[in-house]
């Protein structure tokens, strides 16, 4: 079959499903839990389907919105869509998504200790952080749209009133739940919603949790008091700066062991002392998660050996620019491990400390900068 360009393409074969239950029912639709045989892997299919009295055009839009939404994201700590189902004819559709084994946010904290809160809200604020870069507003906050699974891993979750700001204009608060605060921000009423607003709701929802529980040696409470602020002036700015805030309290609260500083040492000279150049200003690599990725392949290639057998593989875990390197031998396959291990051990904004340690590092190595020929 000869295909052109635009062509559309049209799959005969369907997927099947095992359904195994219904899971919830709101006011734009039901939930189900559904199995896949061939991959062994559990789903959640949300429907679209409006109880009466609901705007159904609306709410369709909504639901495409969400579709939108959800299918540019990819974070640990939001939910993940599969596939979609759309049938506008009968202004319905489906949404094939991640399955959390877990329970909402407020059930999984009951009777935890504080620990556990911190830990839930560094998971929180590293994911909506993830959310403002991309534009992405929640509008939604509250217990039951935030999963933490058997594992303590936060999910985020129902995106039906989310929206991706495009400009300035899209601030305007065209939506406003029926929140479970007692206060709203002093946005609100010039009808404004951004990311600042979204800091303040999820502020109050884990200040409410927190007094619920009776948690009182907290130790971000700092934080939060800065994030639930009525006047957006004096809130907190963005969801990147308070990460940079428990990073602070990291470096004076948690300290690497002097095992761990002698870890990173040996890597960190073994990889600066490899490095000869930079041809030109050098870019580098500060996605944690993008390194350790690349670490393991590297580390899969040179399974077998004392010293890596590249070592401009290494290099271009940490860095993306034109570079040039040294290519003795005499980089210990031991030494990346103990590095990857200790790397991947640690949360997310305990890598950040280790990467931007490396990155700094690098930075110290010259910068060779060539001619420019007239043509």
């Amino acid at each position: 079959m000869g295909l052109e360009k635009n062509d559309v393409l049209k799959f005969t074969r369907t997927k099947e499903y095992l359904f195994e239950k219904f899971v919830g029912q709101g006011g734009t639709g039901k939930t189900a839990l559904l199995k896949d045989e061939i991959l062994n892997t559990f789903f959640i299919c949300k429907k679209y389907e409006p109880s009466c009295g609901n705007d159904r055009e609306d709410c369709f839009n909504r639901f495409i919105d969400e579709i939108k939404i959800l299918y540019t994201l990819s974070h640990k700590n939001v939910v993940r869509i599969y596939n979609y189902y759309l049938y506008p004819q009968n202004a319905t559709g489906f949404i094939l998504m991640e399955y959390i084994d877990g329970n909402s946010l407020d059930e999984y904290l009951l009777w935890e200790s504080a620990e556990t809160f911190e830990k839930v809200f560094v998971q929180l604020i590293e994911g909506f952080d993830y959310l403002e870069k991309n534009s992405i507003l929640h509008r939604d906050i509250k217990p039951q749209n935030i999963l933490v699974n058997k594992e303590g891993m936060v999910k985020i979750i129902d995106f039906g009133f989310g929206k991706r700001l495009l400009t300035d204009n899209d601030k305007e608060a065209s939506i406003l739940l029926n929140w479970p605060v007692s206060e709203f921000p002093d946005e609100i009423k010039e009808m404004k919603y951004d990311h600042k607003t979204d800091i303040f709701f999820l502020g109050k929802m884990l200040n409410k949790l927190l007094e619920e529980n009776e948690i009182e040696d907290f130790k971000y409470h700092h934080i939060i008091d800065k994030m639930i602020d009525t006047n957006p002036k004096k809130r907190i700015s963005s969801f990147a700066d308070i990460l940079n805030l428990i990073s602070s309290d990291i470096l004076q609260l948690i300290k690497f062991t002097d095992f761990e500083k002698d870890i990173y040492g040996k890597f960190a000279l073994a990889l600066s002392n490899h490095l000869s150049k930079y041809d030109g200003e050098p870019k580098f690599e500060f996605n944690s998660d993008i390194v350790i990725e690349k670490l393991e392949k590297l580390l899969m290639e040179s399974s077998l050996e004392k010293y890596i057998q590249d070592n401009s593989k290494l290099i271009g875990c940490f860095v993306l620019g034109v570079y040039s390197y040294y290519p003795n031998k005499n980089i210990e396959v031991d030494v990346i491990i103990e590095f990857y291990k200790l790397i991947k051990s640690k949360p997310n904004h305990l890598r950040n400390i280790i990467m931007n340690n490396i990155i700094t590092r690098l930075k110290d190595i010259p910068i060779e900068v060539a001619d420019e020929l007239p043509f």
